[in-house]
């Protein structure tokens, strides 16, 4: 039997880690951002040799983020920004699951996303919609949540943390990927 309560706080959890991994792989495909954090720091272009590596340590820093984490590291996510939820509390055992494998599904979950979008590509959208895109369609894949609860969940977290017009946006393409 789930603990639907470890459930739903696992998935906050993980949404708030999604949720970096988008942001900093959004930084990485934003070249010109991690060239203006350079310049805030006053590393500039023309000092190329110090830009560079200041570049590609800024990237790896950011790659590092982005990576999928171990039970240890969802452990320490958790304790780090989690602190006011008991460990009882969270389904450590989910959390483990559906972390270990968002990599994994991410190309395949863009692909859908972008066939389905009207006026827009998964690129273009809200860093928050992007991870609750990745966290739908990892647990759907994972854990093979039935497709109605989850729909029903991820509508619910874009109510809550997304902007007025995403959950609409969200239930109908993931009806659609769902659908086909």
């Amino acid at each position: 039997m789930v603990n639907v309560t470890g459930r739903i706080n696992a998935r906050k959890i993980l949404l708030s880690y999604l949720y970096q991994h988008c942001f900093f792989s959004n930084l990485i495909k934003k070249g010109i951002i991690i060239t203006e954090s350079l310049f805030i720091g006053n590393i500039f272009k023309t000092d190329s040799g110090k830009f560079d590596q200041a570049k590609d340590e800024l990237i790896s820093k950011f790659k590092e983020h982005i990576s999928n984490p171990s039970a240890e590291e969802m452990k320490e996510f958790s304790d780090m920004f989690f602190d006011q939820r008991k460990d009882e509390d969270i389904d450590f055992d989910y959390l483990s699951k559906v972390a270990k494998d968002f990599i994994k599904y991410e190309p395949a979950l863009i692909e859908k996303v972008n066939a389905h979008a009207v006026s827009f590509t998964y690129d273009e959208m809200d860093t928050i919609d992007q991870a609750i895109f990745l966290l739908w369609y990892t647990e759907r894949m994972t854990i093979q949540t039935p497709k109605e609860i989850l729909l029903n969940e991820m509508i619910e977290l874009a109510k809550r943390y997304s902007d007025e017009g995403a959950p609409k946006l969200i239930n109908g393409i993931m009806h659609k990927i769902v659908s086909n």
